[in-house]
C-alpha cells in the first residue's frame, strides 16, 4: 500500500496537470477570439473605407454672345464764315454813333482796319485811289502817332467824295468814324484844321536832344509824307475833339485826307490823346 506522501504527490501532480490544461485552453480561446476580432475589424475597415465613386456632373458654360458694336458715323456741320468786310460799319453822321471797327497798338484799341472803308454812289474806288491806298498802307505799317498814348494809323478811302472841306468832312468820314466812350459823338465834336506841314514837321525836323528813337520816327514820317504828296493833292488835316478853351482835349481824332485825279478821297486817321 502506497504511503501518504506518495498519495499527496500524485494528487498535487493531478492538480498541476489540470491547471496547465486550463491555461492552454484559455490561451487557445483568447487567440481564437483575437483572430475573430481581427477578421471582424478588417471587414469593418474595409466597409468603412469603401465609398461610392464620386460622380461630377460636367460643367456646362453657355457660350458668350457679344452684340457687334455699331458706331454712328460722325457728321460735322460745315463751318460757315461770314465774308470779311474791310473798312467799318456805318454810323450816323448826325449822331456820331459807334462803329464795329477794331485795331490794336501797344497803347490799346482805336478801331479800324488797314483796308479803308469806301463811300460814294457805287462805292468803287478808282485805280489812282487803290494805288495810293496800297502805297500808304505800306508806308504806315508799324508807324504810330506820338501823344500821351501812341496809336497806329488806319488807311481809308472814299469814292467820289472830293472835294472835302470843313463843311462836309463829317459826312465824308461818317462811314468809318469810331465814337469814343464818354465823349460827344461826331456831330457834336469841334473841328480844327491844320496843314500837313503842321502835323509832320515837328516829327521830322532834327533837334539837338533827339535820341535814336526820334531819328527813327523822323525817317518813318518822311516816307509817309513822300507817299501822301506823290499820290494825293489838296491834302488837309482835320482834328475832331472836345473844345476846351482854344484847344481840343481828350481823345482827338486826326484825319489826313487828300484827293486823287479820279475825284476820290484817300487818307489815314489815328487818335491823339491830349489832356
Amino acid at each position: 500500500m502506497p504511503s501518504i506522501l506518495a498519495t499527496r504527490a500524485l494528487a498535487l501532480a493531478a492538480v498541476l496537470a489540470a491547471c496547465t490544461a486550463d491555461v492552454g485552453s484559455t490561451q487557445s480561446n483568447s487567440d481564437s477570439a483575437s483572430e475573430t476580432a481581427s477578421d471582424n475589424g478588417d471587414t469593418s475597415t474595409a466597409q468603412a473605407t469603401s465609398t461610392e465613386p464620386m460622380t461630377t456632373a460636367p460643367m456646362t458654360t453657355e457660350p458668350m454672345t457679344t452684340e457687334p458694336m455699331t458706331t454712328e458715323p460722325m457728321t460735322t456741320e460745315p463751318m460757315t464764315t461770314e465774308p470779311m468786310t474791310t473798312g467799318a460799319s456805318t454810323s450816323d453822321a448826325s449822331t456820331g454813333g459807334e462803329t464795329s471797327m477794331t485795331g490794336t497798338s501797344d497803347a490799346g484799341t482805336i478801331g479800324g482796319d488797314t483796308d479803308g472803308g469806301t463811300t460814294g454812289p457805287d462805292g468803287a474806288l478808282g485805280p489812282a485811289a487803290m494805288d495810293a491806298m496800297a502805297a500808304l498802307e505800306q508806308a504806315v505799317a508799324g508807324v504810330t502817332y506820338p501823344s500821351e498814348s501812341d496809336y497806329p494809323w488806319v488807311v481809308v478811302g472814299f469814292a467820289d467824295a472830293a472835294p472835302v472841306s470843313e463843311a462836309n468832312v463829317k459826312q465824308v468820314i461818317a462811314a468809318v468814324y469810331v465814337a469814343h466812350e464818354g465823349e460827344a459823338g461826331l456831330a457834336d465834336r469841334a473841328i480844327e484844321l491844320r496843314t500837313l506841314a503842321q502835323l509832320i514837321d515837328p516829327l521830322t525836323t532834327p533837334q539837338d536832344w533827339w535820341e535814336d528813337y526820334n531819328k527813327m520816327v523822323a525817317a518813318q514820317y518822311s516816307e509817309v509824307r513822300a507817299v501822301l504828296e506823290s499820290k494825293l493833292v489838296d491834302i488837309q488835316v482835320f482834328r475832331f475833339g472836345e473844345q476846351q478853351g482854344d484847344v481840343l482835349q481828350g481823345a482827338v481824332d486826326v484825319y489826313v485826307l487828300g484827293a486823287t485825279p479820279d475825284g476820290d478821297i484817300v487818307g489815314m486817321w489815328t487818335v491823339s490823346i491830349e489832356t
